[in-house]
């Protein structure tokens, strides 16, 4: 009779723990792509005019992680990227990025191997006055992995007017993951293992 509820117990966490998973990696802030009027982090304090120019060089941005042509790196990274203390954060720890060459290598990375990336440039909070902005918004990116693999993104960096055009001086890229489910998970899966564990030692007792 244990045996059929210790199976039971590894049924039921299993469903739990994928269901949790689940919970982690959904989208977040499905009203703001339902109603695109909204605004997740506000619509910022940029004038009017600022805000118009930045959102052109995000549709830019967009443009190019949508078609995700090598061939047009060059003209993608000295259109919308700062050779001046350039620094991009990746959504892995060790994706620390500076300086323009290594700025590229991690567009090109992307574009090669990451997945379609779809922003809500509308929906941006800008921010800032004179020459210097700061851009948040969020968005998704499909895996080239698996198709089913959807994870939310949030997008933010600060801009800088040089000449006539506004450019990225800092970058990050961050999974927007409800981490609220993962202590929860790992707790769950440690439980899961330790029956596990005890069930296996007591097999090959038994069958001793």
């Amino acid at each position: 009779m244990w045996k059929i509820a210790l199976h039971i117990l590894l049924i039921v966490g299993l469903v739990l723990s994928l269901f949790m998973v689940r919970k982690i990696l959904s989208v977040t802030h499905q009203e703001i792509y339902e109603q695109p009027d909204l605004h997740p982090f506000g619509q910022g304090n940029a004038p009017r005019e600022v805000q118009m120019e930045i959102m052109e060089q995000l549709e830019l941005f967009q443009q190019g992680y949508a078609a995700r042509d090598t061939s047009g790196l060059a003209s993608f990274m000295d259109r919308l990227i700062s050779r001046q203390q350039i620094l991009i954060l990746g959504t892995m720890p060790n994706e620390i990025y500076s300086g323009f060459e290594e700025a590229a290598d991690l567009v090109q990375s992307d574009w090669l191997s990451w997945g379609d990336v779809k922003l809500l440039v509308e929906q941006s909070n800008i921010s800032g006055s004179d020459s210097v902005v700061w851009v948040s918004t969020i968005g998704t990116v499909e895996f080239d992995l698996s198709r089913l693999l959807v994870l939310p993104l949030r997008f933010s960096g600060v801009m800088v007017r040089e000449g006539q055009d506004w450019k990225f001086q800092q970058l990050q890229f961050q999974f927007d993951l409800d981490s609220s489910w993962i202590l929860g998970a790992i707790f769950l899966l440690s439980l899961l293992l330790l029956a596990t564990i005890i069930r296996f030692v007591f097999v090959v007792v038994s069958n001793r």
